[in-house]
């Protein structure tokens, strides 16, 4: 190499060294002092990329840990006071042992009461008031809190003004509104706010409205609470708690416990509607001859959020919610077992008009003419987005989904079993007029392998497995079942329900669902040694409802045990996967420290002794 002066080739390369040196020893200063050694995407851009993404899952793995450590927080608060009305239970079923002996005095049973008294508002007290975290456990929210003026309930008017507003507290209340409907009274732009649970146990009762002149006109807000052991044995015609309702509104009204008899059109809510019902459901039992249904006998008007749980018996135009419809229902079911003769199906029974949107049936349907999962005829009218559960059994024109079809039905399907002896099948038993129809239904469980019995239609109807069926649910194609929230349905409940967040997405595996919700319905009277023996055999049921609501929510508790262990597991997991990919190794980037700082000093002192390279080549000059 010649002596220059313009050009230090020694000093570039020492340069560079020390360059480099000093750039891989700030690099291991940076992994030892972080820990990590992907601090950027330039040092390793595939790893940076996994890494962020397990970061990602491991954060929400924490989060979920927390949301089902509440959940199980949430439902040992509830667990523990079942105890305390154990408790409280077993002490009065021991004074109803005692006063049944039939050796005490009056002013002995009377003390035996009192304590009896006590002892049940303090149940009471404990269904009413508890909580987690502000959530009331047992009883379902209610939306008001109204300090009633007493001027302004329902008992206490003649007649109604247009533009008010008027109050139901107690049973009286519903009476009266009914005595002074069916008096012929205008309720026409009249709202009524219902701001407590009312029990009718036996309360004479015939229905609010009995025909189009002396009907119910206006808005009923339920405000979710509800009416129980409502009982109503007529021979009539429109028999509901409102027998009819002429363009009026209902909203947010539970029914529970309803005994409900009549003759035609016959509801457990409403017996004849042409106005709106929204939120509203009914449990309990509704018989009578024609267009008889859980929710409304015959329905004109809309149906929104709503469902029936229970048994339907009649004749003709029987549904698990409504009898005969010729108006909108969307975002509602109905559960339970429905009977009857001619148009028979599981949610409704004659269809007249009108579309079935979202919504399905989960319901036992025995009929003979006409029987569906869903509707047992369809004259007029769509079904779309919708579905049946429920088996089928009739004798002619027998469908999982529709007994007949005359209208549209659209993206549905049937799985219930069918069986019948003419016009038999899995999807609809006759299919008149040629309508357009396209569906699935299960050959295995409707266990039929023919969609369509009898009649011609254009469309599509696919007999698919079980597992083909689900494939088809799980790709969101068809509305899923189990959930009621994949098809919208919003109706208020009497329960309590929780859905608690426990996986990371937003699967329906991601959740699991459980429903705290307990009443106590028990009168205990021992004053008499008669009333004494119905309280033993009335705690004892009681005491039953307790061990399986304890029971279930024990399931749960143990369900939530199983994910916080699963949890744990895919934390430490991750944790492991995560450090392999990012954590630096201390002792290896130690040694390229201790490496690249000698580096960097033998770089240094070279860099010094070639400087002094052109100062030689003066010398020669």
């Amino acid at each position: 190499m010649s002596l220059t002066i313009n050009t230090n080739l020694s000093s570039f390369i020492a340069q560079s060294s020390l360059k480099s040196s000093t750039s891989s020893l700030n690099q291991a200063i940076e992994r030892m002092s972080t820990g990590f050694k992907i601090n950027h995407a330039k040092d390793n851009a595939a790893g940076y990329s996994i890494a962020n993404s397990m970061s990602s899952k491991l954060s929400s793995y924490e989060v979920t840990t927390d949301n089902t450590s509440y959940g199980l927080e949430l439902i040992s608060t509830a667990t523990s006071n079942l105890d305390l009305i154990t408790s409280h239970l077993q002490r009065i079923r021991d004074l109803a042992e005692q006063a049944s002996n039939g050796t005490y005095g009056a002013d002995s049973l009377a003390a035996l009461q009192s304590e009896v008294e006590v002892r049940m508002k303090e149940v009471d007290r404990i269904i009413s008031n508890t909580e987690y975290n502000g959530i009331s456990l047992y009883k379902g929210e209610k939306k008001l809190n109204i300090d009633v003026d007493e001027s302004k309930r329902v008992v206490n008017q003649t007649t109604f003004q247009s533009g008010k507003t008027y109050y139901l507290t107690e049973s009286e209340d519903l009476v009266k509104l009914q005595d002074l409907v069916n008096s012929g009274v205008d309720t026409t732009n009249v709202t009524f706010e219902l701001v407590s649970d009312i029990d009718m146990k036996g309360v004479v009762f015939r229905g609010i409205g009995i025909d189009f002149i002396k009907s119910f006109k206006g808005t009923f807000n339920g405000n979710q609470c509800v009416i129980k052991n409502l009982t109503i044995d007529t021979t009539g015609d429109k028999v509901g708690l409102f027998g009819c309702v002429i363009g009026g509104k209902i909203d947010s009204v539970g029914l529970e416990n309803a005994d409900i008899k009549g003759k035609s059109y016959v509801g457990g809510l409403v017996g004849d509607a042409t106005g709106s019902i929204t939120n509203s459901y009914v449990t309990g039992s509704v018989s009578g001859t024609d267009s008889i249904g859980g929710l409304v006998g015959n329905a004109s008007g809309s149906i929104t959020n709503s469902y029936a749980s229970g048994s339907v018996i009649g004749v003709g135009s029987i549904g698990g919610l409504v009898g005969r419809a010729s108006g909108g229902i969307t975002n509602s079911y109905a559960t339970g077992s429905v009977e009857g003769s001619q148009d028979t199906g599981g949610l409704v029974g004659g269809q007249y008009g009108g579309s079935i949107m979202n919504s399905y049936a989960a319901s036992s349907v025995n009929g003979r003419q006409d029987s569906g999962g869903l509707v047992g005829g369809q004259y007029t009218g769509s079904i779309i987005n919708s579905f049946s559960l429920g088996n089928v059994s009739g004798t002619n024109r027998v469908g999982g989904l529709s007994g007949n079809a005359s209208g549209s039905i659209t993206n549905s399907y049937a799985i219930g079993n069918v069986t019948g002896s003419f016009n038999v099948a899995g999807f609809v038993g006759y299919a008149v007029s040629n309508p357009k129809i396209d569906g699935y239904f299960d050959t295995q469980k409707t266990g039929k392998l023919i969609g369509v019995g009898t009649g011609s239609y254009t469309g599509i109807v696919t007999g698919v497995t079980s597992s083909e069926l689900q494939d088809l649910i799980n790709s969101g194609i068809l509305p899923g079942y189990g959930n009621q929230d994949d098809i919208g349905v919003g109706a208020v409940g009497g329960g309590r329900e929780f859905v608690l967040q426990v996986g990371i997405d937003s699967s329906e595996y991601s959740q699991i669902k459980f429903d705290t919700m307990f009443e106590l319905d028990l009168s205990v009277d021992l004053t008499t040694q008669a009333g004494a023996l119905q309280a033993i055999t009335d705690i004892d049921n009681a005491l039953k409802s307790i061990e399986s609501k304890q029971t279930e929510l024990g399931a749960t508790e143990n369900k939530l045990m199983s994910v916080l262990d699963a949890l744990s597991i895919n934390i430490e997991n991750l944790t492991s996967s995560l450090s392999t990919i990012r954590d630096a190794d201390i002792a290896e980037e130690s040694s390229e420290y201790i490496r690249n700082q000698i580096l960097q000093q033998a770089s240094a002192t070279l860099l010094s002794t070639a400087n002094q390279n052109p100062s030689i080549a003066l010398q020669l000059l």
